[in-house]
């Protein structure tokens, strides 16, 4: 485990990683918090603490592995991004910056490491049936955690020859 917002944290993440089995092939940004308050309420602490997790981690983590896998000439990179990056609500404007920050690094970053056989791929949830859910939906029709993991296997077991930049998941039948 390690503090995503601590650069010595993830570097000596990393550092273990590489140890142990000798090369990273993908990486998964998964952290994430959310403050979900108008922006007239939202306290300095709040928009720092979401900035920190949702992008400061991100970078931190891809900076750290990407010259092993750059070295490698392969890896995948996928970041957990939410709706959030690509539709608005009230209430969520800290939270979807952050999310819309994460896409347009994504988006980057995927233009300069391709060339290097390093796939960037972007997963925007909707509701999933999880304590982080501001929606409070739950049920068989809600997207399940393991519906997110699954598609970061189709992303990175897609042939090597196709990259799938983005992928919307979304539940079938939202209450």
């Amino acid at each position: 485990m390690a503090d995503v917002t601590s650069e010595g944290s993830v570097h000596s993440l990393v550092d273990e990683v590489i140890r142990s089995r000798g090369r990273i092939d993908i990486l998964v940004n998964n952290a994430g918090i959310g403050v979900f308050k108008n922006v007239s309420e939202m306290t300095i602490a709040d928009f720092d603490a979401m900035w920190d997790v949702n992008m400061r981690g991100v970078f931190l983590a891809t900076k750290e592995v990407l010259p092993h896998m750059m070295h490698a000439s392969s890896g995948n990179i996928i970041n957990i991004a939410s709706l959030a990056g690509k539709n608005s609500f009230k209430g969520g404007a800290g939270y979807c910056a952050t999310k819309w920050a994460l896409r347009g690094f994504a988006s980057s970053l995927m233009l300069e490491v391709r060339d290097h056989n390093i796939r960037v791929v972007t997963i925007f949830p909707g509701s999933v049936d999880t304590a982080f859910s501001r929606t409070g939906k739950r049920g068989p029709m809600i997207t399940q955690p393991e519906d997110v993991a699954d598609a970061v296997i189709f992303a990175v077991t897609a042939p090597a020859r196709t990259m799938i930049s983005e992928i919307d998941v979304r539940p079938t039948r939202p209450a």
